[in-house]
């Protein structure tokens, strides 16, 4: 039978330890950012926080809420790439099949699943036993979510690439090095953290009007909170191309799980002449790889510089279930 608890900070620690052997291991299921997560964004939405216990150990989490007659996971496709519950893998059947069961009983009239990967055992589990009980189900490809499987040198990756996209990296950063006054920086852990994230934010807005409408106020003080938690954990990974006294590009990334993920950048048009977005964004890739990171993950969204630099789509999907 399932069990309710009330926050977050409740079984942190369990969840953090049953997070190592989940199906889906990623920063945005990790109770860290779950628990920003649901302090900037759950007005309006009531919790609804379960877990399974199988002899006294915890074995499956569903950190849920509901909004209004909608039962889902806490996080938003805005703000969370990935999402899923967080439960041991040989447990995953009959954990799914409790929260199904909870959902019939419950007063919701739907149970909506976004974000959800395409290696997910629930994605693979949870239209089955949902059909099974009755169940109205779709499930719809929401995104594409590009990567790399890293090798391990800058010219191994360089020869992976296709030979127009190679081409054309190494002559944009041959142009690039011809300006004798830019310079890459990577932030890691500053006193001045939020200053630099206030480069970042300042870039975000000067990209396109779509990334200036996206940037509300509560999500900038998300960003910031999420910024200091990530820092401090060891997480975070701000690079920032200047050149002269001028920030052009900026790329937020967190490295979790021996990998890195591109959650956003910002860049200034004016010098798009030397391509300061791509690049950076290459200098990331490099210097994860220098790391010893086995994958890079451009997270959600087709955009074209993703797949010049060598990324292949994994799909996210939603699943929804009603009554």
């Amino acid at each position: 039978m399932l069990k309710e608890f009330t926050s977050i900070s409740e079984l942190r620690i369990e969840w953090e330890a049953l997070l190592n052997n989940a199906n889906v291991n990623t920063i945005f299921t990790n109770p860290d950012w779950g628990g920003l997560w649901w302090e900037h964004f759950s007005e309006g939405k009531s919790w609804n926080g379960l877990y399974w216990e199988v002899n006294s150990h915890i074995v499956g989490i569903a950190p849920m809420c509901a909004n209004q007659d909608d039962l889902t996971l806490i996080g938003n496709t805005e703000t969370v790439d990935y999402n899923d519950f967080v439960v041991s893998p040989e447990y995953s059947e009959e954990f799914l099949n409790l929260v199904i069961d909870y959902f019939i009983d419950s007063e919701y009239g739907s149970l909506s699943l976004n974000s959800i990967p395409e290696h997910s055992l629930t994605y693979e589990l949870l239209p089955k036993i949902a059909r099974s009980k009755n169940l109205d189900v779709t499930v719809n490809q929401e995104d594409v979510s590009p990567g790399i499987t890293l090798p391990d040198s800058w010219e191994t990756y360089l020869g992976n690439l296709n030979k127009k996209h190679r081409h054309e990296l190494r002559r944009k950063l041959r142009r690039l090095e011809e300006v004798d006054d830019y310079k890459v920086e990577i932030i890691s852990q500053s006193e001045q953290l939020q200053t630099y994230m206030n480069v970042f934010t300042g870039l975000m807005k000067m990209s396109r009007s779509e990334k200036m409408e996206y940037l509300t106020q509560e999500k900038e003080a998300f960003f910031g909170d999420i910024s200091s938690m990530t820092s401090g954990k060891g997480f975070f990974k701000l690079f920032l191309m200047s050149i002269g006294d001028q920030y052009v590009s900026s790329s937020l990334c967190f490295d979790y799980n021996n990998q890195r993920l591109l959650y956003n950048s910002g860049n200034n048009h004016e010098f798009d002449y030397y391509s300061v977005g791509l690049l950076l964004h290459s200098f990331a890739i490099k210097d994860a790889i220098e790391h010893g990171m086995t994958y890079f993950d451009f997270l959600r969204g087709d955009e074209q510089y993703k797949y010049r630099l060598g990324g292949v789509d994994k799909l996210v999907y939603s699943i929804r279930a009603t009554k």
